[in-house]
């Protein structure tokens, strides 16, 4: 009898990949069109129904951030008469994910409608769905990007960490419930954490191919993702000099929500928010810990991949996880100076 492809996972309350964790890494879309060809119809089934609930996600967070900024980049300061054509393409950047999002979502029903009766028309629509999906979801990324960085030149670059701040607020009261060390085993959270993010960055289709595609490995201390690009702001490193963008596209500043580095995506530094400042003022540390892409500059080649590092054990966390966002590490981080002998004296 064969394994099954996915399984039910009681931290997340859904399906998730059953797969090894060094297998996560693999496209759903990739493993789908596998098993129409070797006429594992059921596997084939319960993939391509996981890959729109990995896109679901994104969908859901797109749809509400471009109707959200706009409001918020007004509320702050910035004046309508700059703001008013970015609400107008802000709305037809969602009202197009909307309708690809339906679009997407019935390619993929028919896929797996004809899955077993015409295995080949299934993974045509298959590919045809995940297509559909990407021509909404890189535009959204882009607008979201886009009214991030008006928000920037309009009200200041220091400004764009309150407006992700205020964006993320209902996750950020959800961190203490989910990862509490004093309630819940960081064993537990570890393994939330590892199925939550390979779900997502599938979702947003990373990868060179497109396809949800990253590595994975297993270090002593911690389990490593690189995503070279990620499919939503790591693409803007790769694209920024074919399509024009703008240098105030990226922090020009060091700022403690930009893990103190110039030249990060202004989408990207979202990122440094949720997985690493907040939770550090919520729970005392961070819950992974990222090496951003960074644009190349006069001040040197930059960095495209971006590495996430989800740690074993809270103590094994290196101090510059803290002191990168602006916190002070606790006594006994890894990589944290000694005391030199005047501090040790009584």
């Amino acid at each position: 009898m064969t394994e099954a492809v996915t399984r039910h996972s009681d931290l997340l309350g859904h399906d998730v990949r059953a797969d090894p964790w060094l297998g996560q890494g693999r496209s759903s879309y990739a493993l789908a069109g596998e098993a129409l060809r070797e006429h594992r119809i059921g596997d084939a089934v319960a993939l391509a129904r996981m890959t729109a609930q990995e896109a679901q996600e994104a969908y859901d967070l797109y749809a509400l951030w471009l109707v959200q900024l706009p409001e918020l980049l007004g509320t702050s300061g910035v004046p309508e008469v700059d703001l008013s054509l970015a609400r107008v393409t802000a709305q037809a950047v969602a009202d197009a994910l909307h309708r690809g999002w339906q679009e997407y979502r019935s390619l993929v029903d028919r896929a797996i409608a004809a899955a077993s009766v015409r295995p080949g028309d299934a993974g045509r629509l298959l590919e045809r769905a995940r297509s559909t999906w990407l021509t909404v979801h890189d535009p959204a990324t882009d607008q979201i990007a886009g009214l991030l960085a008006l928000g920037s030149r309009h009200l200041g670059e220091q400004s764009v960490g309150a407006l992700w701040d205020a964006l993320l607020g209902h996750y950020y009261d959800a961190i203490a419930d989910r990862y509490d060390l004093t309630v819940h085993p960081w064993s537990r959270s570890v393994e939330r954490l590892a199925l939550d993010i390979f779900e997502a960055v599938r979702g947003h289709l990373t990868g060179p191919d497109r396809d949800g595609s990253f590595a994975v490995r297993e270090e002593p201390d911690r389990w490593v993702l690189e995503f070279a690009p990620c499919g939503s702001g790591g693409r803007t490193y790769r694209e920024a000099g074919a399509t024009g963008r703008d240098e105030r596209d990226f922090t020009n500043g060091e700022h403690d929500w930009a893990w103190r580095t110039r030249g990060v995506c202004l989408y990207c530094v979202h990122c440094c928010q949720l997985q690493q400042r907040a939770p550090i003022e919520r729970i005392g540390i961070p819950l992974r810990v990222i090496e951003p892409p960074v644009r190349a500059s006069a001040e040197g080649t930059g960095r495209e991949r971006c590495r996430w590092s989800i740690y074993k054990d809270p103590a094994l966390i290196p101090a510059q996880a803290w002191s990168d966002v602006g916190a002070t590490p606790p006594p006994g981080a890894p990589g944290q100076p000694e005391p030199d002998a005047d501090e040790r004296r009584p």
